[in-house]
């Protein structure tokens, strides 16, 4: 045997080594795969849980806003008007700026401060400025924590989790949604300031114009997170009385256009005959 000539025993021991060497690689790609799939696995878990929550959050706005019409309903039944839960109306709504803190320009001077515990009337505000910055601005707050009817707040803050019931839509002390619900009432804003404001034909002003804000939060998050939501959705919407009102387009049958421009007036004029036959 020359010796340029390995033996067959070497051979096998080097072909061994590469064999370890292709093992540790082959090893380490899964291990990066099983990571990288783990990962995924955990992204797409938290994705769903998140849109879990959005969706509950969603639907409890949803049904507050629900409750909150029929609260809405049961006050002008009793008045005729929304003055009992409406802030007054401010004759001038407007800021210097958006610098300006809370409190500038607010419904009512001697309100409690959002930052106190439990308190949450006129928690959040949004200024319109105009383009380019600078002001005046129009300033909007969220409004006044609706008053039911029985005189409690149908709110709950998770500041003072002791106050009331998580979930308690009515305050009969019994979780009616899973998560938590506020509502709030506030004037519309026309111009410069507050719908309704008193004018010398109207020194009273008018109270039949409300902005109803449902919020709805999801159930509150576990470990250091607890009591706090995890997500939260608001709605809103304007209510008035029922009135007389404008009906649409006079109605054509299928077979031809059905915008006619023949408009129809009230419902009173319809009763009583003055537009013909509907």
């Amino acid at each position: 045997m020359t010796s340029d000539t390995m033996a067959p025993s070497e051979t096998r021991r080097r072909e061994a080594g590469s064999a370890f060497v292709i093992s540790i690689l082959v090893l380490f790609v899964l291990s990066v795969l099983g990571m990288a799939l783990m990962l995924t696995t955990t992204t797409e878990k938290d994705i769903a849980i998140n849109y879990r929550w959005g969706e509950q959050a969603f639907f409890n706005a949803d049904a507050a806003l629900e409750y909150g019409k029929n609260e809405l309903a049961a006050h002008l039944l009793n008045a005729n008007d929304f003055a009992a839960i409406l802030p007054p109306a401010r004759p001038d709504v407007t800021v210097t700026d958006s610098t300006q803190p809370w409190g500038a320009g607010h419904p009512d001077p001697g309100a409690c401060s959002p930052t106190a515990n439990g308190c949450r009337d006129y928690q959040y505000f949004a200024d319109r400025c105009p383009p380019g910055g600078g002001g005046p601005c129009v300033r909007v707050y969220v409004g006044r924590v609706l008053t039911r009817v029985d005189g409690s707040l149908a709110q709950y803050d998770f500041r003072m989790p002791l106050a009331s019931v998580p979930g308690d839509l009515d305050g009969d002390g019994n979780a009616d949604v899973e998560g938590t619900v506020t509502l709030w009432v506030r004037r519309p804003v026309s111009g410069g300031q507050d719908y309704g404001a008193p004018t010398p034909a109207l020194p009273g002003g008018r109270h039949d114009r409300v902005i109803l804000t449902a919020e709805g939060t999801a159930p509150g998050a576990q470990g250091a997170g607890a009591g706090r939501s995890v997500s939260v959705r608001r709605l809103e919407m304007t209510i008035r009385p029922a009135s007389a009102g404008v009906e649409g387009d006079q109605y054509s049958d299928t077979s031809r256009a059905s915008d006619t421009d023949q408009r129809r007036g009230s419902y009173d004029q319809v009763r009583s005959g003055s537009l013909g036959t509907p």
